[in-house]
């Protein structure tokens, strides 16, 4: 036990200690970088969410610019959120963490108790996923993302020298985040849930959990996943329809095979921006969970790597970022967030090519969404504000 407890401090304490020859010095220029990067992305997700959208909002009988103006309001409101986080002191979260996550769990069960759900949440797709409170539309598993990275990476700085222990130092992770995932899966949303699990486990992990103990809860998870997707007939179609798209193109493969039409349709160069032909009625959503598509189809095999190349450049100069931080919250912090970016950004990108069972999932500054735009944005004035504090 001790060796075990020697080993996860000595990975924590590399973590933490880690230094690297101009890292305290390029923190200015990662920070300048890191936003320069979000405000290209945003950007560039203003024209593709006005590309992909035109037509829809216009066969609504709605100006083609609609949904344009919306995202560009949210991305108003997360710019805001994202200078306000610049100059806020990271280490105050910390004091957020518990009513943060009490929070998610109060939204998260409205969500899920049919007198309140009924009233205040709208069945999209056979999934209640929004809160409607008052002018506000609140989606509460984004917001349960971004409280568990806090929560986790507060109380993992708190018991890191208990978290070589599987009852002392995982178990209390395991019962709140267990709570949290099994409400998302009600909704249902379970790549969500998954995505909250995935995030809890990969900061744990970094502040010294043992491996030998991941890998015993993913064992010990298996049982629940093949439940999860035997039991639920769409989730089983959807990992079929990844196998043979084609087989399925009628029915619950259809998404995916018009993604992979505008793909393909894209060739080296792209049709030109705004001559997308997927989105005129063929694929479904089309400025929201298949973006990528649309980008591959009018930007080409070109426009999509730039893409790929921007995302992968952004969780770079943000694990640099927390690489610089000056205590391990704010490294586990910056940890966290850069892994709800990443693994979201090349979810959704994996989605649409194929790779993965056809979900909801944005891609981050680029897909239309109100909630999961601003907390980007909110995240990364997070991340500016660690790199302002750097050793």
């Amino acid at each position: 036990m001790s060796g075990s407890k020697t080993v996860g401090a000595a990975r924590a304490g590399t973590l933490s200690g880690l230094e690297v020859q101009g890292t305290g010095a390029s923190a200015p220029g990662a920070a300048k970088a890191l936003l320069a990067l979000t405000v290209l992305l945003v950007v560039f997700g203003l024209l593709s969410v006005y590309s992909a959208s035109s037509f829809i909002a216009q066969s609504e009988g709605l100006p083609d610019t609609y949904y344009l103006v919306e995202q560009a309001t949210h991305a108003g409101v997360g710019l805001l959120a994202l200078t306000v986080a610049r100059f806020v002191d990271y280490r105050w979260y910390r004091k957020l963490a518990w009513p943060a996550v009490f929070l998610t769990l109060f939204l998260l069960v409205l969500l899920v108790v049919p007198w309140t759900a009924d009233n205040i949440a709208e069945r999209v797709n056979g999934a209640r996923r929004w809160l409607t409170l008052g002018p506000l539309t609140v989606q509460p598993s984004e917001l349960a993302k971004l409280a568990v990275i806090v929560w986790t990476a507060s109380l993992a700085v708190k018991k890191q020298e208990r978290l070589h222990s599987l009852r002392y130092g995982l178990l209390p992770f395991l019962i709140i985040v267990g709570m949290i995932c099994v409400l998302v899966t009600l909704q249902p949303h379970f790549s969500a849930a998954l995505m909250i699990a995935g995030l809890a486990g990969l900061i744990l992990f970094v502040a010294g959990g043992r491996i030998g103990h991941f890998v015993f809860l993913g064992l010990l998870s298996l049982p629940v996943l093949w439940d999860q997707i035997m039991n639920s007939g769409y989730r089983m179609n959807r990992v079929l329809a990844v196998l043979n798209p084609s087989a399925r193109a009628a029915d619950i493969g259809y998404q995916l095979q018009q993604s992979l039409i505008a793909i393909g349709s894209g060739g080296l160069f792209g049709v030109g921006f705004g001559q997308s032909r997927q989105k005129l009625y063929y694929l479904p959503e089309p400025q929201n969970d298949f973006i990528f598509s649309i980008i591959a189809e009018e930007w080409g095999l070109v426009g999509s790597v730039l893409v790929v190349g921007l995302f992968l450049a952004w969780a770079i100069i943000a694990l640099r970022i927390g690489r610089s931080a000056p205590d391990l919250f704010g490294r586990l912090l910056a940890v966290g967030i850069t892994g709800l970016v990443a693994v979201t950004a090349f979810g959704h990108i994996g989605v649409t090519l194929g790779l993965l069972p056809t979900t909801g999932m944005n891609l981050p500054f680029i897909s239309a969404g109100g909630t999961h735009l601003v907390l980007g944005l909110g995240s990364t004035g997070v991340l500016l504000n660690i790199a302002s504090q750097r050793r």
